[in-house]
């Protein structure tokens, strides 16, 4: 499976780069988004093997709550959503308007939202709409780790998760302040490139703490 999404990947690099050999030189939003995505789909599954030839399973005395389990997996999964709404905010450079924050040019929901037709098309090809749905997920996020974090610390989990926790809501703040600085700054290339890394590392931390709870 995972030579396969390789190959599906090479494929697709070549296929998003064509895209940006015309007039233009920018790639399309949703070849970049859906190579993005690959990409993190191979990246997963490597990491969760790795764990298990590292880190023996937890001992039944340390066996987590299986509500924990489900979180985990849901945070994993928003995560992942939140590194392909990021990649749509790259391919539409929707990084380079509405420079404030917290809200957006004063608004907390820009009157741009749905400004093109057909409606469905504002999701990926309007900056206003992905860059809104990015701060959406990352409000979500910034709620939903810190509750994880407390359940953690309230129940009975093992170590190895509660050590998870505390990294996955380090990377997420330090994730978040680079989104923000990026994005006041008017996206420089150090930085977005900091933040695209860091949206790998509370990937990671994600797949650690679930990882842990299997």
């Amino acid at each position: 499976g995972i030579f396969a999404l390789g190959a599906l990947q090479g494929a697709l690099g070549w296929y998003m780069v064509q895209s940006g050999l015309v007039d233009d030189p920018r790639v399309s939003q949703y070849r970049l988004t859906a190579h993005l995505g690959i990409a993190f789909l191979i990246y997963a599954p490597m990491l969760w093997i790795a764990l298990d030839l590292l880190l023996p399973r937890a001992s039944r005395t340390e066996a987590a709550p299986r509500g924990l389990r489900r979180f985990a997996v849901a945070l994993a999964a928003l995560i992942f959503v939140m590194a392909l709404s990021g990649g749509l905010v790259a391919g539409t450079r929707s990084g380079l308007a509405y420079n404030t924050f917290p809200l957006m040019n004063g608004r907390f929901v820009p009157p741009e939202l749905f400004a093109i037709e057909p409606w469905y098309l504002n999701f990926s090809s309007n900056m206003a709409t992905v860059q809104f749905d990015h701060r959406l997920i990352a409000w979500l996020l910034a709620f939903l780790v810190p509750w994880f974090w407390l359940k953690v610390r309230r129940e009975a989990a093992p170590r190895r998760t509660r050590l998870g926790a505390d990294l996955l809501l380090a990377m997420l703040a330090l994730q978040i302040t680079l989104g923000i600085a990026t994005l006041l700054l008017a996206v420089p290339v150090p930085l977005a490139a900091a933040h695209q890394a860091g949206a790998l590392l509370v990937f990671s931390a994600a797949i650690f703490v679930a990882h842990s709870l299997r």
